[in-house]
C-alpha cells in the first residue's frame, strides 16, 4: 500500500468518526476543500461511494460500513508501530507529551517542569491539560498523571501518593454566612459545583450524600475557577489541602472525611523504556511529592 492510499484510509476513518467534512478537516488540520477532494479521488479510484451526503452531514454507505472495522484495525496497528518505535528510542532528545489535570497543571507543574527543561535542554515537553483521561494507546499522551488507578493491562502505572481533600471557604464568607458543622448544614450553604463533570456527584456518595450538579447555583468544570471563586467569597469548594497555602482559604471541619485522591504516573508498556519518557517520569516521581503534599 503506497503512502497516498494509507493517508486516504486515515481520512476515511476520521470522516466516519466525525460525521462531517468540517469537523474532520478541523481534526486533521487540513482545509475542508482539500479533504473533500481527497474523498472524491478515493471514491473515484475505488469506484464506490463511501458516504451518503445530506444536510445533516455524512453517513457511511453499506460498502463504507464493511470497510470501517478493517480500517480501525489498520489504525490500531499503526498506533502500536509508533509506540514500539518510540519505546526503543534511547536518546535524550525529542518530544514527550504529558497529560495532567487542571489543578496539578496550574498550581504544581510550574514549580517542577522548568527544572526538567534545564536538566534536559534537548527534550521538548508538550502538556495536555484536561480533567478527562487521554488515550495513551493512541499516543495522545506519552505520560499521564492520573487521579485514579488505571485498569488497562497494557499500561504501566506507578502510585506515588494520595492527595488529601477538604472543604474550604474564605474567612469573609464564613464570617458572613456561618461555618457549617456537618453535612446537613453544608447543603444549606453556597457550594461551588461542577457543570458537566460528575466528579462531585460521584464523590459525594463516598461521604453519604446524594447531590446532583443541578442542585448548585454556581457551576463550572474549570477547577482553578472553583478556587478563585471561593477566594473571592463565592462559596464553599472542595480542593486539595496543599493548595490552601496558595489560596488563603480556611478549611471547614465537618463530621465527615473525604477520601484522599490517589496520584498515579502512567505510560504505555511499549514506551516504558524510552529514555526521555523514563527521565520525565523519574523527575515527576521525585518532585511531585514535594509540591503536592
Amino acid at each position: 500500500m503506497n503512502n497516498e492510499n494509507w493517508q486516504w484510509w486515515q481520512y476515511f476513518l476520521v470522516i466516519a468518526k466525525q460525521g462531517s467534512l468540517s469537523k474532520a478537516s478541523e481534526f486533521l488540520g487540513i482545509s475542508q476543500p482539500t479533504l473533500s477532494r481527497q474523498l472524491q479521488a478515493m471514491e473515484k479510484k475505488y469506484e464506490q461511494i463511501l458516504f451518503d451526503r445530506s444536510t445533516q452531514g455524512l453517513s457511511l454507505t453499506e460498502f463504507g460500513r464493511k470497510l470501517l472495522d478493517e480500517c480501525e484495525d489498520m489504525q490500531t496497528s499503526a498506533d502500536r508501530l509508533q509506540r514500539l518505535v518510540a519505546g526503543h528510542t534511547h536518546t535524550l532528545s525529542g518530544r514527550v507529551r504529558l497529560s495532567v489535570n487542571e489543578l496539578i497543571a496550574f498550581y504544581n507543574l510550574p514549580k517542577i517542569i522548568p527544572l526538567f527543561m534545564e536538566k534536559y535542554p534537548d527534550v521538548s515537553v508538550e502538556i495536555e491539560v484536561s480533567n478527562l483521561a487521554t488515550n495513551i494507546d493512541k499516543r495522545d499522551a506519552d505520560v499521564a498523571i492520573r487521579m485514579f488507578q488505571p485498569t488497562q493491562m497494557d499500561l504501566v502505572c506507578r502510585h506515588l501518593f494520595d492527595i488529601p481533600l477538604g472543604f474550604y471557604a474564605s474567612k469573609k464568607y464564613l464570617e458572613e454566612n456561618g461555618t457549617p458543622k456537618n453535612t446537613v448544614d453544608l447543603l444549606n450553604h453556597k457550594i461551588i459545583g461542577y457543570d458537566r463533570s460528575l466528579i462531585l456527584e460521584e464523590g459525594s456518595k463516598n461521604i453519604g450524600l446524594n447531590v446532583k450538579n443541578e442542585n448548585f447555583n454556581l457551576r463550572t468544570d474549570f477547577a482553578p475557577l472553583h478556587i478563585a471563586l471561593a477566594s473571592n467569597d463565592g462559596g464553599i469548594t472542595v480542593m486539595y489541602k496543599h493548595l490552601s497555602e496558595v489560596s488563603d482559604l480556611v478549611e471547614i471541619d465537618l463530621d465527615v472525611v473525604i477520601p484522599p485522591q490517589p496520584l498515579y504516573l502512567v505510560c504505555h508498556r511499549d514506551v516504558q523504556h524510552n529514555k526521555r519518557i523514563r527521565a520525565l517520569m523519574d523527575h515527576l516521581a521525585e518532585f511531585l511529592p514535594k509540591v503536592c503534599t
